[in-house]
């Protein structure tokens, strides 16, 4: 699925509640979820964010949240990359 997909399975089954700390997703999902991380960085690298992003000629350098079980961040939940 899509980061869209998976944040409207995020708002629809939380809401205003509690959102879990993590969640399950197979590879397609979370490989989706990693490029438009990436994508949105780049796009607004000149934007200020918790995350940083430094332009050193022609690299672009992303620093990245990770949860504690080494999963991608999204949306405050860590996405757990199932085998």
């Amino acid at each position: 699925m899509t980061s869209n997909e998976l944040r409207s399975i995020f708002n629809k089954t939380y809401g205003l509640g509690e959102w879990p700390k993590s969640f399950n997703v197979d590879h397609e999902t979370y490989a989706n979820v990693c490029q438009d991380v990436f994508n949105w960085y780049v796009k607004n690298k000149n934007e200020v964010t918790k995350y940083s992003v430094h332009i050193e000629g022609e690299e672009t350098i992303i620093e990245l949240s990770i949860g504690p079980n080494n999963g991608i961040m999204f949306k405050n939940v860590e996405l757990i990359l199932v085998k």
